[in-house]
């Protein structure tokens, strides 16, 4: 794994190489094909200039901040976070005033601080899930905000080098744990000729979702056996399973995607380290007691550390790997939306986390609140890393 640390270097690639650019939005960004049109429409966002009386980062164990570049032959198309205004769920209220009338968004009621905290949810009824997040509306918006934040943070849509047969001929791939279908989408119709499926336990989280003529969805779960033929994928995408998958079950989850990829297919697995960085005390009470609770359900947050020596046990050639950091609620809009994300995991996951750390409703929210306020002032982030692996 240091090879994928000393990727995170101190300049943000993602952010516009010009000289003292401060925001996302300055980022240089092609609008094309690889894009959908109304994607295409948001891409002139505003920047968010820095203030004066902002702080320096410190450079984390891992550092901060990803170096990132074009995969070759792999798809490079871009996202801007300014993509959230359109792709997601039309949402009215904003964190605060302040964000409110800088950024005028439409798409912040998963943030202002009384918002969801006590309202009831829907969650998975999978005997065998470990999964705690929960499945509704809530977390499809909060799914698909995540997507968007992946893929800007990685520059990319997958690393797997099929983007020329894809553009050419079109290839049969799968999106594993899809949820709302987001990813599914976004390739989908990026590669007109390609076809995309989408596999979920959860058939709530894309029921309802507008299907490309050249998508499918399936629900199935990936612990069991899943619903297709061995030999049928080109390419198989798996992205953010670390919550739903027990650590003694990867083996066999990967054993599983090997059969139904074709000889010759490649496999990518995309995982954060939950390990986070530059943690305030409040934010590292609530990591440790999450971790400490997933840990009972045998999940391990430190699951991506693991994964290509995974792979390469089942037989895999390993054809790449890359390494991303995701500040939360600092370093421009995008850090901003990663704290939404994670503030909304952890109301989703609200339920669990006040039985498991013996603690009552009006606590938890208390120190939630603590902890997200820490983020930006100790510059907290996390790292996630991608894996691409051959079938030999």
């Amino acid at each position: 794994m240091g090879n994928l640390n000393s990727k995170l270097k101190l300049k943000r690639s993602h952010i516009s190489k010009k000289k003292n650019a401060g925001d996302p939005s300055d980022k240089e960004v092609s609008v094309g094909k690889d894009l959908n049109p109304t994607t295409a429409e948001v891409f002139k966002g505003e920047s968010d200039p820095k203030t004066e009386t902002e702080t320096t980062a410190p450079a984390p164990p891992y550092e901060s901040s990803p170096s990132k570049s074009t995969p070759p032959n792999g798809d490079a198309s871009t996202a801007s976070i300014s993509d959230v205004e359109t792709v997601s769920t039309k949402m009215t209220v904003a964190i605060n005033s302040e964000t409110a009338e800088k950024w005028q968004p439409e798409y912040y009621h998963l943030m202002r601080p009384d918002a969801r905290l006590d309202q009831k949810r829907r969650y998975h009824a999978v005997e065998n899930s470990v999964y705690p997040l929960p499945a509704d509306i809530e977390e499809q918006d909060r799914l698909e905000l995540q997507h968007i934040l992946y893929r800007y943070g990685f520059n990319a849509q997958f690393h797997m080098p099929i983007h020329v047969q894809m553009m050419r001929q079109g290839l049969h791939l799968l999106d594993v744990g899809c949820g709302p279908g987001s990813w599914t989408r976004d390739v989908a119709f990026c590669y007109p000729e390609a076809q995309v499926w989408g596999v979920d336990m959860a058939q709530s989280l894309f029921a309802g979702v507008e299907v490309l003529p050249n998508m499918k969805f399936f629900t199935g779960n990936v612990l069991e056996s899943l619903p297709f033929e061995d030999n049928t994928f080109d390419g198989i995408y798996q992205r953010l399973m670390i919550l739903a998958i027990p650590n003694d079950k990867w083996d066999q989850v990967i054993k599983e995607l090997l059969r139904i990829l074709k000889p010759g297919g490649y496999l990518e697995l995309c995982e954060p380290d939950l390990e986070c960085i530059n943690m305030g005390p409040n934010f590292e009470k609530l990591m440790t007691g999450m971790n400490n609770a997933m840990s009972l359900r045998k999940v391990d947050y430190r699951i991506a550390q693991t994964l290509a020596g995974r792979m390469m046990k089942q037989g895999m050639k390993l054809i790449s790997d890359h390494a991303c950091s995701f500040p939360c609620g600092w370093d421009g809009k995008h850090g901003d939306l990663q704290l939404i994300n994670v503030r909304q995991g952890f109301i989703g996951m609200k339920p669990y986390l006040t039985k498991a750390f013996s603690m009552s409703s009006e606590e938890f929210d208390e120190i939630l609140e603590l902890a997200i306020a820490e983020c930006p002032e100790y510059k907290t982030c996390f790292n996630a890393y991608a894996f691409v692996g051959q079938k030999v």
